[in-house]
């Protein structure tokens, strides 16, 4: 007998961007309107940010519902967290409830709602809505192509010799969480000078700033930061004029 999906609810996976309400998709805006349940992974930058980006956009009625992930370097502690969250979605679609999962950037680029994913059990209705990533948003911002013709493009999130070879073998690197590995990254800067340097912290808010300068990366790096590396073959960004810091 096939099942009757009509009386459950439904999760939404959606990427909200890098922090302007305004690069929002209209079908994520849709979704959002009608939505009962807003999760938010429970961390106080995030949530808040997360919570501003959409707020505007919320029925009076939907419920705000903070949810925690161990952090722990017990693993075990970590997948247990990531299982009772979604234990928890559950109940709601099984409530026949409307659940959005708020992601920054795209759900589907280091984000904690692909954690979730793993453990919903099969059936569950689930739809993921694609958002900006934070460094096509930058790059948008500063009129700056990643990449062009043969050029290749690494993304990073962490420091290593892997990360390393990544960096020399590419032509534009994407270096994102860049405020847990900024002194290691400052350091192959200050010895490889064949590289421009961009970084944007608080990328579309009304705090957003840009960095050229490499020493930038001397000093502790705020969470929302995102920085692009290029080696000098490329053409310089044609930065607007009230982007230039």
């Amino acid at each position: 007998m096939q099942q009757d999906n009509s009386k459950k609810g439904i999760l939404y996976g959606i990427g909200i961007g890098p922090g302007d309400p305004d690069l929002l998709t209209i079908k994520a805006v849709k979704i959002l309107e009608k939505a009962d349940v807003i999760c938010v992974p429970k961390s106080k930058e995030q949530a808040s940010t997360a919570l501003a980006i959409v707020s505007k956009y919320l029925k009076d009625t939907a419920v705000v519902e903070p949810m925690v992930f161990s952090m722990s370097k017990d693993i075990e502690k970590r997948i247990e967290s990531r299982k009772e969250n979604a234990r928890l979605i559950e109940q709601k679609l099984d409530d026949g409830q409307i659940v959005v999962f708020l992601t920054l950037g795209d759900p589907m680029l280091y984000s904690t709602y692909s954690y979730v994913l793993e453990h919903l059990k099969t059936g569950c209705l689930i739809e993921t809505i694609p958002g900006i990533y934070s460094f096509s948003a930058i790059s948008s911002l500063l009129s700056l192509p990643l990449v062009k013709g043969d050029d290749k493009l690494a993304v990073i999130s962490s420091w290593d010799e892997g990360a390393l070879k990544m960096i020399e073998s590419a032509d534009t690197v994407v270096c994102m969480k860049i405020s847990s590995f900024h002194t290691d990254l400052y350091a192959f800067l200050k010895e490889s000078k064949d590289y421009n340097f961009v970084m944007i912290t608080n990328a579309g808010k009304d705090t957003q700033e840009v960095f050229h300068s490499r020493e930038v990366l001397r000093e502790k790096v705020p969470y929302f930061s995102t920085a692009i590396i290029q080696k000098q073959k490329t053409l310089q960004p044609k930065i607007l004029a009230s982007c230039q810091m």
